[in-house]
């Protein structure tokens, strides 16, 4: 038998982490990717040109994390959940989301990628 400690979302754990994820959002103007993109007036060209594309955010913030933008909460849970979405300071999000999406529309691979 597997015995994989599996976290549930009523955990207190997993409760005292989300409370965490508040208070940092809080203190600071952290936002989800979807929350920045629902919230910013004014798309630049790069992401107009990205959303046209893809019609959704996930490759964008796969890219996000493939390029190492830092992040203000990671992703928490064990290897069969996720609990917290991941979550990133605004002005961050506002010069590299951009960035990432002209990667993702034009297909640059990173310096990771070419070093082997």
């Amino acid at each position: 038998m597997n015995n994989k400690n599996v976290l549930s979302r009523i955990s207190p754990i997993v409760k005292e982490k989300i409370k965490a994820v508040e208070l940092a959002k809080r203190s600071a103007e952290v936002v989800t990717l979807r929350e920045w993109y629902d919230s910013t007036p004014i798309h630049s060209p790069e992401i107009v040109s990205y959303m046209k594309k893809y019609k959704q955010l996930g490759r964008l913030g796969k890219e996000l994390h493939r390029r190492g933008v830092p992040r203000v909460t990671e992703r928490f849970g064990d290897d069969v959940r996720t609990l917290v979405e991941a979550t990133y300071k605004r002005y961050i999000l506002d010069f590299s989301a951009p960035l990432c999406a002209i990667c993702c529309t034009h297909v640059i691979s990173s310096y990771k990628d070419n070093v082997e």
